[in-house]
């Protein structure tokens, strides 16, 4: 499975869970997200996006920490469930790792791309459960063989205190590709800014909502260059 999948697409249908009306068996499929972490024992694992916790053979081999896709079944008849509560699934495929990168604290370039951002296609914080990741998927105009990637710029200073404002610039990477990229999935590192407001919520188990806002260079109609920001996201800070 070379190909990223849309995460889109994935959000909707990947999972699926039946329970057959003659055995009254449960089974679970999909092709889910999924964030490798790892057991207190060592234990490899992954945490998909719909909170079913699997491995496999397969799984063991990928690097805690990463963000891949599987493509994988589970059946109450032929597999099992370890003692942690890890449901040992039969997994067919799995994908390279999304890109990663972090949070860059610091202002964005001031210069306009060449290559501009034509779209936020969607955002998803997971919190500790996706070690503090946001996933994020742009897409952009026809590009120019050169590989692409996305860098993530935050200045403390700007914003109002539950306000973040994080930008986004489209630069050239090392590299070519061999079919011009039209479309980036990434998980940015958001930890630092958990950090820097969890210290302000008074007891564990509180929370405290931040309202986050992306802004990129996006053509418009007219064919000139309008540095964009979103609607808000919510982001959702718990003190564990």
């Amino acid at each position: 499975m070379k190909k990223v999948i849309l995460f889109l697409s994935v959000i909707g249908t990947a999972f699926l869970m039946t329970s057959c009306l003659g055995d009254n068996e449960t089974s679970y499929s999909g092709t889910p997200l999924s964030y490798i972490a790892s057991t207190e024992l060592g234990v490899i694992y992954a945490r998909t996006i719909e909170g079913l916790p699997i491995t496999s053979t397969q799984i063991k081999t990928q690097d805690p920490g990463s963000f891949v896709f599987i493509a994988y079944s589970w059946k109450e008849s032929e597999n099992t469930i370890t003692e942690d509560g890890i449901y040992n699934a039969t997994v067919s495929d799995i994908s390279d790792p999304i890109e990663q990168t972090l949070l860059i604290s610091a202002d964005a370039p001031d210069q306009e791309p060449e290559l501009p951002l034509a779209s936020f296609q969607q955002a998803l914080y997971g919190g500790a459960y996706f070690g503090y990741h946001w996933i994020c998927e742009y897409g952009y105009e026809k590009g120019d063989g050169n590989k692409k990637e996305l860098r993530f710029y935050h200045n403390i200073s700007e914003g109002s205190e539950n306000e973040i404002i994080i930008d986004v610039r489209l630069v050239n990477s090392v590299g070519t590709v061999e079919k011009d990229q039209s479309d980036i999935l990434v998980a940015v590192d958001l930890k630092q800014i958990h950090n820097q407001y969890v210290a302000s919520i008074p007891s564990s188990g509180s929370s405290k909502n931040l309202q986050v806002y992306f802004r990129y260079y996006r053509k418009k109609t007219d064919g000139t260059l309008e540095l964009y920001k979103t609607p808000p996201y919510v982001m959702t800070i718990i003190k564990e």
